[in-house]
């Protein structure tokens, strides 16, 4: 990951880095989505909300693979497992979804500040989908989501 030197906050300069960090991002929610899908009530309201988390997030991941594969680098691969704490009940899939939706918004604002045209348009999108759910996750709305 690039940062300037006389940012102390660390923001991505590098278009690459910051699609690669925000790839990593869509990676673990993707885990993070099915685990919760999979382990509530089928078909409870969670549940539902959980398994279309999954799909968004699943087809920005691939969308960012096909990117990063048209710009002719290596899509930075999935973890094995991601530190998720216990997730069996809704409480702990809203807590787990907060997690999640709150570093993709500060993964995504990074690739808004070092990209341009339809690669900021949607990094903008992703941004305020991801900031959208939190709140629908129980999230505290902020002034500037992402920025802590």
């Amino acid at each position: 990951m690039r940062t300037t030197d006389e940012d102390p906050a660390g923001f991505e300069t590098d278009p690459t880095d910051a699609l690669q960090n925000a790839l990593a991002g869509e990676h673990a929610a993707v885990y993070s989505y099915g685990l919760v899908a999979g382990r509530l009530e089928a078909r409870s309201p969670v549940q539902r909300q959980a398994a279309g988390a999954f799909a968004l997030h699943r087809k920005r991941r691939d969308d960012l693979r096909a990117w990063l594969a048209q710009d002719k680098q290596d899509p930075v691969d999935p973890e094995p497992a991601y530190a998720t704490g216990q997730v069996a009940t809704a409480s702990d899939a809203r807590r787990l979804a907060q997690q999640v939706e709150s570093g993709l918004v500060r993964s995504w604002l990074a690739v808004v500040g070092v990209t341009e045209g339809e690669r900021r348009a949607y990094a903008c999108a992703a941004v305020d989908e991801s900031a959208t759910a939190l709140l629908a996750w129980g999230g505290k709305p902020t002034a500037l989501p992402g920025i802590d």
